[in-house]
């Protein structure tokens, strides 16, 4: 590392709030069909022109926008990404990221305490911040292409019933079910989530195939045997001893010769690498009761109590940044 990329770390905020600006003021949809002058955007969408002409430099300067001579185009990837209208916007985890702003903020009380700087609930108080959370989820998913990608990753011919674990959007089954016409699936989550949940189901129009049963997977009994369990980035939120009673507590779930599937951040044994684990531990400490990214040695140590076998890890392609670890029944 030189002393540009350790300046460039340390005010690495700037650029985040920039993009996280650009989003919430609509500025990339301005300018979805057409380029157009910093006046046309301001006056459309009532911004201080000085001003709006400072955010669209910094971002044609980020390679977020083009310009020529006084005009604005979206790049490649601002128009993939960044448009509401596109298949593969990412706005919503985007404006999710925005909405930690103020628990990074206290970062350093945090290491101080080893307490968590918001209420670590899951976004449950506030309907509106529950809400945020859901879609910027199922945003993310969809934008990376995550549910295509565990479609491909093992082999679902033989699964007939999948439970998910904390789905929140759903995302995962619905890609599943679409893939797999003979599949159903079963999701538990909280009360809160699930009538958000439930929208993404009807829309999806797979009310008949997935099943929502409302519970808090860490002291509420979870009914049924199943094929499949899938566990999509839940063990990050919780604290070691939590995640070896709840892996125990789901090997009771499975069906013979059925798989319990974790997907996360997997670190290796240093629980330094990869960057974006070590990284989005210290996320966790901020929002949750004790959560941080596990290494597989320790996930392979909750399934092998629970009395899963041939525990494997499966590394999933970039950009996604999780892997797969599987325990058979």
């Amino acid at each position: 590392m030189d002393f540009s990329q350790l300046m460039a770390l340390s005010s690495g905020h700037v650029e985040a709030r920039i993009v996280q600006s650009a989003v919430e003021l609509k500025i990339f949809d301005a300018l979805e069909s057409h380029s157009r002058s910093a006046s046309a955007i301001g006056s459309q969408l009532q911004l201080n022109e000085p001003a709006l002409e400072l955010i669209l430099n910094a971002l044609a300067a980020m390679k977020l926008l083009d310009k020529r001579g006084e005009e604005f185009f979206l790049t490649e990837i601002a128009y993939k990404h960044l448009r509401r209208s596109s298949a593969h916007y990412v706005g919503g985890m985007i404006g999710f990221d925005a909405m930690l702003w103020k628990a990074w903020e206290k970062l350093p009380e945090a290491i101080r305490t080893g307490q968590p700087t918001r209420p670590p609930n899951m976004y449950q108080a506030d309907t509106g911040e529950t809400e945020v959370f859901i879609t910027a989820m199922d945003f993310l998913v969809k934008a990376r292409g995550d549910g295509a990608v565990l479609a491909g990753a093992i082999d679902w011919s033989h699964v007939a019933t999948l439970l998910d674990v904390g789905s929140g959007p759903a995302t995962y089954p619905i890609t599943l079910c679409q893939r797999f016409p003979e599949l159903r699936a079963t999701i538990v989550d909280l009360p809160g989530t699930l009538k958000i949940t439930e929208r993404f189901i009807t829309d999806a129009k797979l009310s008949e195939r997935i099943a929502l049963y409302p519970a808090d997977y860490r002291s509420d009994p979870i009914p049924g045997k199943f094929d499949a369990i899938l566990l999509s980035n839940i063990i990050h939120g919780e604290k070691f001893a939590c995640n070896g009673a709840l892996i125990g507590k789901l090997a009771a779930n499975l069906n013979p010769g059925g798989r319990l599937i974790v997907k996360d951040p997997i670190l290796d044994d240093s629980r330094t690498a990869p960057p974006v684990g070590a990284i989005f531990s210290l996320l966790m400490l901020l929002t949750t009761d004790g959560g941080r990214c596990y290494s597989f040695a320790e996930i392979a140590s909750w399934m092998t109590q629970a009395g899963l076998s041939g525990v494997e890890r499966i590394d999933l392609p970039a950009p996604l940044t999780s892997s797969l670890v599987i325990g058979r029944h």
